[in-house]
């Protein structure tokens, strides 16, 4: 099983052309951030929309006005987190071919079961916290994963456990190849800052209806 590691933000486009169920970028923290998302983590928050490529700092300040709180809105590192997500989405809207993605944002994890993105592709961030689990196929059970089994009959190897880090971008694809992964234990009790990138689709028939239920 291969794994496209992309050097840089702007090489990610590549895994489209590519079969490998996941892409990885590696990224250090940037400074300043572990100051921000310490007092950020203080508060916690969900937020949902959808962010168009051409709009998209615009759009992820519009989203987070209510949410965030002012004194962090104001501080000196909240320009540069906002411009690194608004990338982000514009490089994943690239990736897609797509106007728009589905943005989710907050500070609560809740996929505790290995599972399967029933999405083309998904794009996970986590800038404060654990990172996202997942498993080489050398360490998942996959006929115990379709047969709705335990977490822990699907991981036949512990040892083969594998983590992305704060600041990594990756890309799971879904479908029958993609990668088995969730959201660790020590994400599920603690805090986090996550942000999830789905194709626009996955807003229209989804989180669409998931934010006019919330403002209801």
């Amino acid at each position: 099983m291969s794994i496209f590691k992309a050097s840089n933000l702007q090489s990610l486009p590549k895994f489209l052309n590519r079969c490998d169920p996941l892409a990885v970028l590696e990224r250090k923290p940037k400074k300043g951030s572990d100051e921000f998302f310490q007092k950020l983590m203080k508060t916690n928050f969900k937020v949902i929309g959808q962010i168009f490529k051409n709009s998209s700092k615009n759009d992820i300040t519009y989203i987070l006005k209510n949410d965030i709180p002012n004194e962090l809105q104001t501080h000196s590192f909240y320009t540069i987190w906002v411009n690194d997500m608004s990338i982000i989405c514009n490089i994943f809207c690239r990736i897609l071919d797509i106007d728009s993605v589905g943005f989710s944002l907050g500070t609560q994890r809740v996929c505790q079961r290995y599972h399967i993105d029933n999405v083309s592709m998904r794009l996970l961030v986590t800038y404060a916290g654990i990172g996202s689990e997942w498993l080489p196929e050398n360490a998942a059970d996959r006929k115990a994963y379709y047969r709705g089994m335990s977490n822990e009959q699907i991981l036949k190897d512990p040892s083969k456990r594998k983590f992305m880090d704060i600041w990594d971008v990756a890309i799971f694809r879904g479908g029958p190849n993609g990668l088995l992964h969730r959201s660790p234990d020590a994400a599920l009790k603690g805090q986090s800052i996550m942000m999830r990138l789905d194709h626009e689709n996955f807003w229209n028939t989804v989180l669409k209806h998931e934010l006019d239920n919330k403002v209801l």
